[in-house]
Parts: structure tokens; sequence; C-alpha cells
């Protein structure tokens, strides 16, 4: 199967991160927590998706220019019930993630260097002892 433009960027994105990152899973289908194999959330999974594109420059004769691509970053992780984990420790499971992504994101390969985060959120300890956190992820052209 051919990948559109954005397609083949998300891709790219995913290798790289996958690459960084080999311990954890990463894919580009995001599923609820019941759809992955525990020892897929015990490792961690990352999922992002296309979440449109906006902010276009429009031109002269140019219906419309590139905007700036949307995307959702969304990290999902279960803590092992046999270990009797705390709320705390899904938090904090949830904050090594946001970690891992700020460092991705600070050493990117040059063809994604415009790509940012613009915001993140967590499970609040609300899914213990699973856990989540997301990332709204924009790339600039």
């Amino acid at each position: 199967m051919s990948l559109s433009e954005l397609g083949t960027r998300l891709e790219a994105i995913k290798v790289a991160m996958a690459t960084r990152y080999p311990a954890r899973v990463v894919t580009r289908d995001l599923k609820g927590f019941a759809e992955h194999k525990d020892a897929d959330l015990k490792k961690g999974i990352y999922s992002l998706v296309s979440i449109g594109e906006g902010k276009f420059k429009v031109a002269p004769r140019i219906s419309m220019g590139w905007g700036k691509h949307g995307m959702l970053l969304v990290g999902q992780i279960r803590l092992d019930e046999k270990t009797k984990p705390n709320p705390s420790d899904v938090e904090e499971a949830e904050l090594l993630m946001r970690d891992e992504v700020k460092a991705f994101l600070e050493n990117l390969p040059l063809d994604l260097a415009t790509l940012t985060c613009t915001d993140w959120r967590q499970s609040a300890q609300s899914e213990h002892p699973d856990g989540w956190i997301s990332f709204d992820l924009e790339f600039k052209p």
C-alpha cells in the first residue's frame, strides 16, 4: 500500500521513535487498553495518529498552501498488579514516558526537525494500574 504525503511523515516519525526506544511498542494504530496485549502494555505503547492540518499559507493563484500538520501521540502503560503499584507509581511511569518524548523531540532527525509538542496531558492516576499520557504535536512546513 502506498502512503500519502502525511502518512509518509507519520511513518517516518514512528520509525524514528521505534529506533530510539526499542523496548517500547510504537504504532500508528490507536486502540483501547482492552485491545492490546498485556505484555505490550507492560512495555509501554506509543500510538501516533493524524488529527488534521490547518493554519494554511495562501498565496496568489494558489488556493491552499502547506498547513501545520497536527498529530496526537498517545502513550499507554500497565503496571504489574503483582507488585501492588500505587497510583503515584502509574503517574511516575507516565512521567517517564513524557521524559522520553521530550528527549525524542529535542534530538529529531533533520527531516523531522520542525516537529514540536504544543501540549500534553496525563491520566491523573484515574486508570490505575493503567496509565496514559497524550501529546499534541505539530509539524510546521
